[in-house]
């Protein structure tokens, strides 16, 4: 027996309405699409609920042409390979192994100011794969726990003293007596 992918069974069950009926009336496609698209699924890999009408019938047409092998998700031709002119590629993959700590968006606006690519040329997503695909997605080094900054921080108790106060004599300026008499109380 043929092992069936899960993706495809998934969409024959929400095509079961239509594939189980011998003919549709004019109309009845329409409808019952509109019907299972207003439904929510559990879609096998997807935080998503909702399908469109579009999608479902194009399963549809899909299963009509051959069937539940026609449902069966494709691979891309194009998976795997980059977009992104090799030179360019190598100008990014050079660029990030300079400084590892370099952002996707600095290695974009560096290579824009150099003149190595024009400007929004780079796709940020484009560059980040390309990157993951080197394994330069991360900076180099330990795995990185956040570094925790604290303002005010002294080495012993006490080093860091802060006043507010003012003087209310009208027309009185901030004087070291002002001070004093704040102070004193």
């Amino acid at each position: 027996m043929n092992d069936i992918d899960p993706m495809a069974l998934f969409r024959y069950s929400v095509l079961g309405p239509l594939v189980s009926r011998a003919e549709l009336k004019r109309g009845e496609l329409k409808a019952a699409l509109r019907e299972l698209a207003g439904r929510h699924y559990d879609i096998p890999g997807s935080r998503n609920s909702r399908l469109s009408e579009k999608a479902i019938e194009a399963w549809y047409y899909a299963w009509r042409r051959g069937g539940i092998e026609a449902l069966e998700p494709k691979a891309r031709s194009d998976r795997g390979q980059s977009k992104i002119a090799p030179e360019i590629q190598e100008a990014i993959l050079a660029t990030k192994r300079e400084n590892p700590r370099r952002s996707v968006d600095q290695i974009r606006r560096l290579l824009e100011t150099r003149g190595t690519v024009a400007t929004d040329e780079l796709k940020r997503s484009a560059v980040h794969r390309l990157l993951q695909a080197h394994g330069l997605s991360r900076p180099s080094g330990a795995p990185s726990e956040p570094e925790e900054h604290r303002a005010f921080v002294a080495e012993h108790a006490g080093d860091i003293w802060y006043g507010d106060g003012q003087c209310t004599v009208p027309g009185s300026r901030w004087t070291a007596g002002c001070a004093k008499r704040i102070w004193s109380r």
